[in-house]
C-alpha cells in the first residue's frame, strides 16, 4: 500500500487548525507546530481577575463556514460550540451626541433609519441590495478559487465576475452613491478595517462585508470565542493530528525548488508538503536560501528586508480594563467616531503615525454575558483603536547599532499616552468624570504592535498582512500553493481570500483541498 505523503502545519492558528483538521480526516499524517503554549493565533483567552476577556477576534460572522468544517471532516458538531445572533450589530455614538443602533433585524433597522433623510433611507435599501449581490458573486467566483493554478485564472465567468463587483472604484466613492449623512458613511466606511484598511482606497467590492453583518447577523459564542479554537483543538485531535505547542520554527527547509521539512525545536523534522499558518512575510523570511543569513524580527522571526516597504495593514493598539459596575447602554459591540473619522485613515496609511483622535471600537461580552465580569456585576472593555504597524520592525540607530531603551522609553510613554486619551474619551462618551471612571478600573492591560509581532510572529504587527489597497492587493493576495516551490502553502489572514474568521478558516480550507488534489 502506498504511504501517504508527510505534512506539517507551521502555526496553530484558526486557518492552520482547520487545514490540519481537513489534512488529517484525509488520511495524510500530519504535525502541528506552535511556538506558543497554546493554541488560536491572535485569538486568546485572557483574564484579569475577576474579568474574562478573548485577546483577538472579536466579531463573529458566518457560523456556517466553522459548522462546514465538521461536516467535511465527517464529525458532528462540537456540542461545546454554539452560535448567539446578537439582536443589535453595535451601537454607534458620535460626535453630535447621537446614537445609531446598527441590526440585521428589520424592523429595528427601520426604526433607526426613521431619524435620516428619505434619500438616505432609500439609499440604504437599495445598497442593502447591491452588496448582498457583490457577496453573492464572490462567493461563486472567489472565495474557494485556490488561484494556485492557471485554469483558475482562464475563465469568462471570472472575468465578468471581477468587473461587475466595483474593483476599480474605492469603497467611500461607492457609499457616496448611496449615503449623504456623514454617520451613515462613517458606519459603512469602517468595515474597510475589517482587513486593516483604509475606505479611501480599498475598493468597493469589500463592501459586502455589510451585507454579512446587515443581512445575515452578528454572532457570538457562548463562554468567550476562544472556544471555537478549543472545539477546533478537539476535531484535530479526533482525526489524528498530531499537535506540538512551545515549538519554535526555526526554518522551513527547500533545496532544488521543493519543500523537504522544517527546522524546530533545534530538531530536523521531515515533510513532503509544509502549510505555513504564520504571517506570510515573516514565512518568507523563513526559507532556506542557500544558507544565506536573514535577519532577526521584533516577533524573534527571520524576516526579510526587501517587505520593509510593503504596504501593509493596520496594527492595533488595545486597553483591556476590568470595570466595578455596569455601564448603562453599553451593547457587546460599540464605536465612538470623532468628529472627522476621516483623518484617521491619513494619520495611518499617509503620515504613518498613531491617529491623533482615533474612533474607539468597544466590545463588552459582559453585556451579553454578565459572567465574564467580576460575575455579573462588572464590565469587562476591550477597547482597540488602528494604528500603523511598526515598520521597519528591525530598528537601528543613525551608528548602525540595535535601537536600545530610548525607544523603549518612547513606546511606553505613547501607549501611556492614548491609554489616557482612550480613558478620556470613555468617560465623556458615557457622561462620567474621568476620575470617576479610572477609579473603577479594578484590572488592566495594553498591548501594542510589539507585542502582537513577538506574540503571533505578523510582520511588523500588521494583523492583516498586506492593506487590501487597490483591486491588486484586494484580488490578488498570496495563493494557497506557492509558485516557487512544490510543497509550500499557505494559509492565515494575510493570504486569499483575506482577513477575518471566516475568510481564514476558507484559507485553511482551501490549502487542504489544494493539497489533497495534489499529494495523492
Amino acid at each position: 500500500m502506498k504511504k501517504r505523503p508527510q505534512g506539517i502545519v507551521v502555526g496553530g492558528g484558526i486557518g492552520g487548525l482547520v487545514a490540519a483538521i481537513l489534512l488529517a480526516s484525509r488520511g495524510y499524517p500530519i504535525t502541528l507546530l506552535e511556538q506558543n503554549e497554546a493554541l488560536g493565533g491572535k485569538l486568546q483567552p485572557m483574564q484579569l481577575g475577576a474579568y474574562a476577556f478573548d485577546f483577538g477576534p472579536s466579531t463573529i460572522t458566518m457560523p456556517w463556514v466553522f459548522e462546514s468544517v465538521f461536516r467535511e471532516a465527517g464529525q458532528p458538531l462540537d456540542p461545546e460550540l454554539s452560535f448567539r445572533k446578537l439582536e443589535v450589530n453595535s451601537r454607534n455614538g458620535f460626535a453630535d451626541g447621537t446614537t445609531v443602533d446598527l441590526s440585521a433585524d428589520p424592523l429595528r433597522m427601520e426604526e433607526q433609519l426613521c431619524s435620516f433623510r428619505a434619500e438616505d433611507r432609500q439609499g440604504f435599501l437599495r445598497y442593502l441590495m447591491e452588496v448582498e449581490r457583490i457577496y453573492r458573486t464572490a462567493e461563486e467566483q472567489f472565495f474557494s478559487r485556490s488561484f494556485s493554478v492557471w485554469q483558475d485564472f482562464v475563465s469568462p465567468r471570472l472575468g465578468a465576475a471581477f468587473l461587475s463587483v466595483h474593483p476599480f472604484l474605492g469603497m467611500d466613492a461607492f457609499h457616496q452613491r448611496y449615503f449623504r449623512d456623514p454617520r451613515l458613511l462613517a458606519m459603512m466606511n469602517r468595515y474597510a478595517t475589517y482587513v486593516g484598511s483604509s475606505p479611501y482606497e480599498t475598493p468597493a467590492t469589500l463592501s459586502m462585508i455589510a451585507y454579512l453583518e446587515l443581512v445575515r447577523g452578528v454572532y457570538y459564542i457562548p463562554g468567550g470565542n476562544y472556544r471555537l479554537v478549543e472545539a477546533l483543538e478537539r476535531l484535530a485531535r479526533r482525526t489524528g493530528v498530531e499537535i506540538r505547542t512551545g515549538v519554535r520554527t526555526e526554518a522551513i527547509l527547500e533545496r532544488d525548488g521543493r519543500i523537504r521539512g522544517v527546522q524546530a525545536g533545534g530538531e530536523t523534522l521531515q515533510a513532503d508538503f509544509v502549510v505555513s499558518n504564520a504571517d506570510y512575510f515573516t514565512t518568507r523570511g523563513l526559507i532556506t536560501d542557500g544558507g544565506s543569513a536573514a535577519r532577526e524580527s521584533a516577533g524573534g522571526r527571520r524576516t526579510s528586508s526587501r517587505f520593509e516597504g510593503a504596504s501593509l495593514s493596520s496594527s492595533g493598539f488595545l486597553c483591556l480594563f476590568g470595570l466595578k459596575g455596569r455601564v448603562p447602554g453599553l451593547h457587546h459591540h460599540n464605536l465612538y467616531y470623532p468628529e472627522n473619522y476621516g483623518s484617521e485613515f491619513a494619520d495611518i496609511f499617509r503620515d504613518r503615525q498613531w491617529p491623533a483622535l482615533p474612533a474607539l471600537y468597544v466590545c463588552a461580552s459582559s453585556a451579553t454575558e454578565p459572567e465574564r465580569a467580576a460575575d455579573g456585576t462588572g464590565t469587562n472593555l476591550y477597547v482597540l483603536i488602528n494604528v500603523p504597524p511598526e515598520v521597519p520592525v528591525y530598528r537601528r540607530t543613525r551608528d548602525g547599532q540595535p535601537a536600545g531603551g530610548t525607544a523603549e522609553d518612547a513606546r511606553r510613554e505613547r501607549e501611556h499616552t492614548y491609554r489616557s486619551l482612550i480613558v478620556r474619551r470613555l468617560a465623556e462618551a458615557w457622561g462620567l468624570p474621568a476620575r470617576e471612571l479610572e477609579a473603577r478600573i479594578e484590572a488592566e492591560a495594553v498591548f501594542g504592535p510589539d507585542y502582537i509581532a513577538s506574540r503571533t510572529g505578523a510582520y511588523g504587527g500588521a494583523l492583516y498582512g498586506s492593506a487590501s489597497h487597490g483591486w491588486r492587493e484586494t484580488f490578488f493576495r498570496p495563493a494557497p500553493a506557492d509558485r516557487r516551490i512544490r510543497g509550500l502553502y499557505y494559509a492565515g489572514g494575510s493570504t486569499h481570500p483575506g482577513g477575518g474568521t471566516p475568510m481564514v478558516t476558507l484559507s485553511g480550507i482551501n490549502a487542504a483541498r489544494l493539497i489533497a488534489a495534489r499529494h495523492r
